[in-house]
């Protein structure tokens, strides 16, 4: 039988083919760099494996049930967004700071929105149209409740890795490289 990590190695595998929303990258290449970033960062093993498996509600899971997608897919009513289904996904099976940083990576972009006047201009065209979908820039008071959460830096740094991690051609890791990060943090 195979596990939850396996399953999910498969689905970033496969998700090598699909362009990542309206960006020049794979959405395979785009988790790969993300968590390079993460590594190169000195983050620990559990923000790594939230970098790799930030975007799992584009790839893994079925269309019809997220709302912030770019693609032209049919949403059903009950779609909410990729960072939602997401972390849904992920929740029983990895420590709870990697699924609450899944499911925030979305909000700290509305977080940074609010709180770095230059920050919105520095978004790719698809960032900024997820943005309107994904509720706009967070309002004052949500901005200072989100940035009290003991994890909201993780979910920062998450996002601003996210952003940069849209570079054609950019050498990482290979997926096979980072299977034991994933088989140790995603229990079977």
């Amino acid at each position: 039988m195979t596990g939850i990590a396996d399953r999910l190695l498969d689905a970033l595998a496969r998700s090598g083919a699909r362009r990542y929303g309206g960006e020049v990258v794979s959405e395979l290449e785009h988790a790969l760099q993300c968590a390079e970033l993460a590594r190169e960062n000195a983050a620990d093993e559990e923000l790594q494996l939230a970098c790799l498996l930030h975007d799992v509600g584009r790839y893994a899971i079925d269309q019809t049930l997220v709302a912030d997608t770019l693609e032209a897919t049919r949403v059903g009513p009950s779609a909410r967004g990729h960072h939602d289904v997401g972390a849904d996904l992920l929740a029983p099976w990895v420590p709870e700071r990697v699924a609450w940083c899944v499911r925030m990576h979305a909000d700290a972009k509305r977080y940074l929105c609010a709180t770095e006047a230059a920050y919105v201009d520095r978004l790719s065209p698809g960032s900024r149209h997820t943005l309107r979908l994904q509720g706009g820039v967070m309002s004052a008071d949500d901005a200072a409740r989100f940035a009290r959460h003991r994890w909201a830096a993780d979910a920062v740094a998450l996002r601003r890795w996210d952003d940069e991690a849209k570079v054609v051609g950019k050498s990482t890791r290979t997926l096979g490289e980072w299977a034991a990060l994933v088989r140790r943090g995603v229990s079977r």
